[in-house]
């Protein structure tokens, strides 16, 4: 990985945080894009002790808002020439129904359409690099989602009308990750005969990112015993939910290899949804219009 350089999307903490350090090691340059404004600046600055100075940019970005990733998009290409690796990593479990600036469900605007557009925006870079490598983070949740409900793209069936569901908000979340997976083989297939891989990754279960902390009274309680439980065991760090990042960004053996998933670093199968071509098309032609902006 010397010299490659690797964008990381929710790179301040959590897995995105343990990515950009092991990337790090192995020679790369590690940009890093998330909201947490002092979180981000302060990996930028321990990778950069670390490892040199230099080797860790930071950029605020707030996902959820189309204008600011198409700000952030404009200023990254006027940076940097290429791409090594994108590593579509952010992403949110929120039990308040929410919306985006642009009017797009919370969960569904951040997990896939920011990365869409990203993803989008960011090709020509990727293919300016000798052999670009897309990462796409999904969830084994895709699999609870059984298809892609188009008149209610942005999840308000799920609420019922209440302010705060938990329920509704795992509902989202792989509604979302059944997207991401979609994406993937859809641009898996769109990059045919391109240098660029694409391939997605599971971080396992109940990895413990603080990803839990917008929970609400009992949830919160027992996700806590959840997630510090295994903490404690060391069964869901997030140094462990990494691994297959870091094996889909820069190991050898994915060379080549495009449109897979991967969970503890081996393929898996993905939800049969996957290869629904009618619906990754449709999905892809929906998002193209909700993103659709000129750079």
């Amino acid at each position: 990985m010397n010299g490659k350089l690797c964008l990381i999307t929710g790179g301040a903490r959590g897995m995105g945080r343990e990515t950009a350090f092991a990337l790090a090691e192995r020679g790369a340059r590690v940009a890093l894009l998330d909201w947490a404004g002092e979180e981000g600046a302060r990996t930028r600055d321990e990778i950069n002790r670390r490892y040199g100075r230099g080797r860790a940019s930071f950029y605020l970005c707030d996902l959820s808002d189309l204008d600011q990733c198409h700000s952030f998009a404009q200023r990254f290409r006027q940076e940097h020439d290429s791409l090594d690796v994108l590593i579509n990593n952010a992403g949110i479990t929120y039990p308040e129904y929410r919306v985006s600036p642009q009017g797009n469900e919370f969960h569904f605007a951040i997990c896939h359409l920011a990365h869409f557009f990203l993803t989008s925006a960011l090709l020509p870079m990727l293919e300016a690099s000798a052999a670009g490598r897309i990462v796409v983070v999904s969830s084994e949740a895709h699999k609870s989602c059984e298809s892609i409900d188009f008149d209610d793209l942005h999840c308000a069936r799920y609420w019922k009308g209440k302010a705060i569901s938990h329920t509704a908000a795992f509902r989202a979340y792989s509604h979302a990750k059944l997207c991401n997976i979609l994406f993937m083989r859809e641009l898996h297939e769109r990059l045919q005969g391109s240098t660029i891989t694409v391939n997605a990754v599971s971080p396992g279960f109940f990895v413990n990112t603080g990803i839990h902390r917008e929970m609400r009274g009992i949830f919160r309680f027992g996700s806590s015993l959840v997630f510090g439980a295994g903490q404690i065991l060391g069964l869901n760090t997030p140094q462990k939910g990494a691994r297959s990042h870091i094996y889909a960004a820069s190991s050898a053996e994915v060379t080549g290899l495009s449109g897979c998933y991967f969970e503890q670093c081996r393929e898996k199968a993905m939800s049969p949804e996957a290869d629904n071509n009618e619906l990754r098309k449709r999905l892809w032609t929906v998002s193209e219009s909700l993103v659709s902006r000129p750079l």
